[in-house]
């Protein structure tokens, strides 16, 4: 398939203007955590990864913690300049963004209908991830073109963020597809690299990469975007309960047969299992379930309302979801109901508690991003 001749739409940014809001923003800190294991998985020392920085190992700790881009882009200098023979360094970066190293937003990915949407939400929120390129994602006749942008970025550290950031694309399709996303081609600007550089892309994308391209583009099929994702598949299911399960852990322990049945209503974005449902599957009858759960003092209503109570606050603080958005992954049959839990758990709607906790309206103020929208 020939792709040389495709060209930039009008529309594509100058990157010369693109806004530093648009990827110079404050990030959580398990990108620094990520950074630094892949430093001294490779026998630095943290103080040699975190040189200049500004950051100490007790900062890099902290689970609720933030950094600068700049300060992440001193921590990639440290590593490319200590670690030169390592060729393909950023794509071995990459492979280590899971979705669990996310979180929230990770969760509202995976448990978005269809790769489509999860794309689309993706691209509005991505100052929740960690990139530090910038894209854009458009539809040119059947195929899905995935433009990555970095000359905004210090030429030194710019090819090891360029293949960071499209690994860990990849890494997360792959985890919640439940398997590699079909690419059509992969184009790079860069030239031609090293044997061993060109198998190890190769073998990330699924397909050898275009080099001396005009743009770093990545394609594939339309129709892919309509794919149901596959939320019951196992390894997607765990990672996304393990999530859930640490954050819902924060706020309350529970035990015993409460714990199982809270436990279960996170395992499943998006369908939220009756107590019936959850009896038979833990070999007793609902009015057993419902005796068990009257002596530790709990309710299934209450597990219920406590799991979904958590999950829509940190989904509006931290993923940034529209109400809609979020009562789709939470399980309701409209927004309006979801508003409504939301009045009696909180005492206030969803857009008063938003604005009391200095969270703008998604979409609302800042740069503007175009969204792609699934044809």
């Amino acid at each position: 398939m020939e792709l040389t001749n495709v060209t930039p739409s009008k529309s594509e940014m100058s990157l010369k203007t693109v806004p530093r809001q648009l990827w110079d923003f404050r990030r959580g800190m398990a990108t620094a955590r990520v950074l630094c294991q892949l430093g001294q998985d490779h026998g630095l020392s943290l103080d040699d990864v975190l040189r200049d920085s500004g950051l100490g190992p007790a900062q890099t700790d902290d689970p609720r913690g933030q950094l600068d881009a700049q300060q992440e882009i001193q921590i990639i200098r440290n590593l490319a300049s200590l670690l030169p023979q390592h060729r393909t360094l950023g794509i071995e970066a990459g492979c280590r963004y899971h979705v669990t190293t996310y979180g929230l937003w990770g969760y509202a990915v995976m448990a978005s209908p269809t790769l489509g949407m999860g794309i689309s939400m993706a691209s509005r929120m991505l100052n929740q991830t960690f990139s530090l390129t910038t894209n854009e994602v458009e539809q040119v006749g059947d195929q899905i073109m995935v433009t990555y942008h970095s000359d905004h970025l210090p030429i030194e550290v710019r090819q090891f963020i360029m293949d960071r950031d499209r690994a860990a694309v990849v890494t997360l399709q792959r985890e919640i597809l439940g398997r590699p996303l079909a690419y059509r081609a992969i184009l790079m600007r860069r030239p031609e690299p090293e044997p061993e550089v060109v198998e190890a892309y190769t073998e990330l994308f699924g397909v050898r990469p275009l080099f001396n391209q005009a743009q770093d583009r990545s394609l594939f099929a339309a129709a892919l975007m309509h794919e149901p994702l596959p939320q019951a598949d196992p390894h997607t299911a765990a990672l996304c309960e393990q999530m859930c399960k640490r954050l819902v852990d924060e706020r309350g322990t529970r035990t015993g047969v409460a714990a199982q049945v809270r436990d279960r209503l996170m395992r499943t974005p998006g369908h939220i299992p009756d107590m019936e449902e959850i009896s038979a599957e833990m070999g007793m009858t609902s009015r057993t379930l419902r005796r068990h759960l009257t002596a530790e003092g709990a309710s299934f209503r209450s597990l219920l309302e406590e799991v979904r109570s958590t999950l829509a606050e940190e989904l509006m603080t931290r993923a940034t979801l529209t109400h809609s958005e979020i009562a789709e992954r939470l399980g309701y049959a409209d927004v309006t109901t979801f508003i409504e839990a939301f009045r009696r758990w909180r005492g206030v709607p969803p857009s008063e508690f938003r604005k009391a906790q200095g969270v703008a309206r998604p979409g609302a103020g800042g740069p503007v991003r175009r969204r792609f929208i699934p044809r």
